[in-house]
């Protein structure tokens, strides 16, 4: 009798264990996916850009395999990395990283004469942006780290190459801040940019 009370209990017990893993993963599979995207700067009097500005061409722009992909991804060390299912790009990231870039141009040259890659023959662009992003994420410390390569050409005289590094603090688990900081990195790459087309434009 012992025995056969003995077994019910353990198959009361294995029930109940089964029954909240199946309600455990049922609840987390009805949390929300979020979604994020990069963001522009937010610059008063941007309705006022120039018409008669530099007609600017931007792109190509790329990024490396493991950013390419819909999940957010941070570093747990320096070698592995988490792509979170839960917080995703809300677009392509090389997409998102263009079109902000060529509103953040727009804004610091400024000029609405931003033309994306490829771009037709004709009108030539004044000078032409490529972008080679070689990493965008939160490290293990919560610190975003993007850099990047790019590079400016006015007509056909030679290309001038630049890199940029971006190291600012976010966050280990809040997802929102960490692409907010990225979107700062972002900003500031795209000023350094900015301000070089100016200079180049001036004395050429």
């Amino acid at each position: 009798m012992r025995d056969d009370v003995n077994l019910v209990s353990a198959v009361k017990w294995a029930f109940w264990c089964l029954l909240m893993v199946g309600l455990t993963g049922c609840f987390r599979n009805t949390l929300p996916d979020q979604f994020f995207m990069l963001r522009a700067a937010n610059l008063p009097g941007q309705s006022a850009i120039s018409v008669d500005g530099p007609l600017v061409g931007l792109g190509p722009v790329r990024i490396p395999a493991y950013l390419d992909r819909p999940q957010i991804v941070t570093a747990t060390s320096g070698q592995e990395y988490r792509l979170s299912e839960d917080h995703r790009w809300a677009e392509r990231l090389d997409e998102n990283i263009a079109r902000v870039s060529a509103q953040n141009l727009s804004a610091f040259i400024p000029t609405d004469r931003i033309v994306m890659h490829p771009w037709p023959r004709e009108p030539k662009p004044d000078v032409q942006v490529a972008i080679s992003v070689q990493e965008m994420h939160v490290d293990p410390t919560g610190e975003v780290r993007m850099s990047a390569l790019w590079s400016l050409r006015q007509g056909k005289s030679d290309v001038t190459n630049h890199k940029f590094n971006c190291h600012l603090p976010a966050s280990t688990t809040d997802y929102a801040q960490m692409v907010e900081v990225e979107s700062q990195c972002l900003i500031r790459l795209n000023r350094e940019v900015a301000a070089a087309i100016k200079r180049l434009l001036q004395t050429g």
